[in-house]
């Protein structure tokens, strides 16, 4: 059976490529995809229809994004067509963090639309490393654990950080804590930090590495003094002294919207996003630090980040992302004689065990796309799978 240009209209497994980053583990993505190391460090298994690294249909050679675009109302139906347009509005990956991630800030759609826009006119090209906006979309996304992962989410409280500030010794953080105490003094201290001069930037983080050296029972000073074993010398440091630790167990979740400041440390995570690779960093990083631009984006503001409670649902949890459209997470625990529908369009991953949906047998580590003519999949198995839908999907 097939659409109306020859695509089939049943799950069809897919080839997912491994972005490999500094920060990646070695080991971690091999285990899952049970195949040896590869030497590098690698990251980020993405699993999607994303321009910049789709996912491949197995045995047809199309990428993702060319299948979709192939009969966009075969695979994705009306309503996403109409929502969205005719690409597919999500993405999943898989995040293996042994190093810590940059601190990072995402867009808006219109920030996005016009960072685009103005990146291209001023002629930056899209492969160029000081590009800062990839595509036109945003990026809201989360992040649920599949080991215990540690994350900066969001500034803290800003009197809580004064008071360890002005334990210091040098004027520039003492005086930092005391403008903390100040209406809207956490964006003049983030503003001041991020704009200081390469000379002066390099003294204050020379001495709140030292101050943190000193102190490291402080567990914020200790987080200091970890981030700088891989980034001694990083302005980002700063940064990090202001933002809030979290900690997640297996199966716990975090959101983390537009404009809320974020940067990944360690573990394993599954992450459900809108389609979009638009990442401008604020520091820990030796890539490219667009200072102006993360001002502009950055919310000013405690917290940010939403802690997602899954909800029980017919054999599933399901992980609801406020105001977000483009996503539906579940997580769906499977045992023999089970069966739990998912309908298209959706992305199912297997993390644990094995799965089928259809005749589509998916190991640990490997997916499948369902398209949205596939109304009544199923997927049956024993282990662990992941989906990823929109939150359109009615038949919820």
């Amino acid at each position: 059976m097939a659409g109306q240009l020859g695509l089939p209209v049943v799950a069809v497994l897919l080839d997912n490529p491994v972005r490999s980053y500094a920060w990646g583990s070695p080991t971690v993505i091999a285990e899952l995809l049970g195949r040896p190391p590869s030497g590098q460090p690698e990251a980020e298994l993405w699993i999607g229809a994303h321009p910049g690294s789709p996912s491949t249909v197995a045995g047809d050679g199309r990428s993702l994004d060319r299948y979709v675009a192939g009969d966009p109302a075969a695979t994705l139906g009306a309503a996403v067509v109409e929502r969205f347009g005719p690409r597919l509005p999500f993405l999943l990956k898989i995040l293996a963090v042994a190093r810590p991630l940059s601190i990072q800030v995402h867009p808006t759609i219109d920030q996005a639309v016009a960072g685009f826009a103005a990146e291209d006119a001023a002629g930056v090209a899209l492969d160029d490393p000081r590009r800062s906006y990839r595509d036109r979309n945003h990026k809201p996304e989360m992040v649920v654990a599949l080991t215990e992962f540690e994350a900066l989410l969001g500034f803290d409280d800003p009197g809580a950080v004064a008071e360890v500030l002005e334990s210091c010794e040098h004027p520039d953080l003492v005086g930092a804590g005391a403008v903390l105490r100040t209406a809207g003094g956490l964006e003049r201290v983030v503003r001041r930090w991020l704009t200081l001069g390469d000379d002066q930037a390099a003294d204050v983080v020379t001495a709140l590495v030292a101050e943190a050296s000193a102190r490291r029972d402080d567990p914020r000073f200790g987080l200091v003094t970890r981030l700088a074993q891989d980034y001694p010398h990083d302005r980002g440091l700063l940064l990090a002294l202001l933002m809030r630790l979290v900690r997640l167990a297996p199966g716990e979740a975090a959101f983390v919207p537009a404009g809320v400041p974020h940067a990944y440390l360690s573990g394993v995570a599954v992450e459900p996003q809108a389609s979009s690779d638009n990442t401008l960093r604020a520091g820990l990083t030796p890539k490219h630090v667009d200072a102006a631009e993360v001002l502009n984006l950055l919310r000013y503001e405690p917290g940010g980040a939403v802690m997602v409670t899954p909800k029980p649902a017919g054999g599933e949890e399901l992980y609801p992302v406020p105001d977000v459209d483009e996503l539906l997470l579940s997580r769906v625990p499977l045992s023999e004689g089970t069966t739990v529908p998912v309908p298209g369009p959706r992305l199912v991953l297997v993390v644990d065990g094995t799965a089928a949906v259809g005749d589509v047998t998916l190991r640990r580590g490997h997916a499948a796309f369902v398209p949205a003519t596939d109304t009544d999949a199923t997927l049956r198995g024993d282990g662990v799978a992941f989906t990823l839908t929109t939150a359109l999907d009615t038949t919820r």
